[in-house]
This record gives C-alpha cells, sequence and structure tokens, in this order.
C-alpha cells in the first residue's frame, strides 16, 4: 500500500468509485421512472443497462488497477454525449462529470495505482 493511500486507496480512486455508483443509481431511476411514467420505457431500459453497466466495470476496472477504466469512461462519455445530441441537451451534465472521472485518473496518487499491479 502506498504512503498516500488508505485503506480503499487514494482520494481520486475513492471519488472514481462514488461517481460510478452515483451513475449507477441515476440510470436505475431513470429506467424505474421511464416505466412508472411510461415515457419511452424499453429505450431507456437498454441505454440504461448499457451506460449503468459500464459504470460498473469503471469500478470494477478501478479496483483491479487496470487500465480497461479508462476505456469505459471513454465509452460513458460517448454514449453521454450522443444523448446529448440525440436526445437531451441536458445530458451535458453527464458529460460532465464523466470529463471529471477522467480528470481524476490524471492524479499523480491515481496515476500509481492503476500502474500498481
Amino acid at each position: 500500500m502506498n504512503s498516500d493511500s488508505g485503506r480503499f486507496g487514494p482520494a481520486p480512486i475513492i471519488t472514481i468509485h462514488v461517481l460510478a455508483a452515483i451513475g449507477v443509481l441515476f440510470w436505475i431511476s431513470s429506467i424505474i421512472g421511464a416505466f412508472v411514467d411510461g415515457n419511452r420505457p424499453w429505450a431507456v431500459l437498454i441505454v440504461g443497462v448499457v451506460l449503468g453497466g459500464a459504470h460498473v466495470l469503471i469500478s470494477r476496472f478501478t479496483t483491479l488497477h487496470s487500465r480497461k477504466a479508462f476505456a469505459a469512461m471513454w465509452f460513458v462519455i460517448i454514449g453521454d454525449s450522443l444523448l446529448t445530441v440525440f436526445v437531451n441537451w441536458q445530458a451535458i451534465l453527464l458529460v460532465g462529470f464523466t470529463i471529471v472521472l477522467l480528470l481524476l485518473t490524471r492524479a499523480p496518487s491515481a496515476r500509481r495505482w492503476f500502474t500498481a499491479a
């Protein structure tokens, strides 16, 4: 364990896990809301499972110190960008959160985390 990491890892890594969990909760609530409101529930379910699943992968790959987490983050940023263009411009907030995820990986402690095996 590095001197700058606590029990669960350095602060940027913990923040990545927290933001990934928030992304999963966002998609769960969006799916439930779509079925309750009857507003394109099956489309929201498909998008939610894909993008929510990518958030799960971000957290899992981060736990494993795998750089595959970066690929999952880029997948989410592309998916969120497509939502912004084709569905609702307010999805730009999702893009912003994903940019924060990517920026967190650049912190020195996070870089050491992802290079540790």
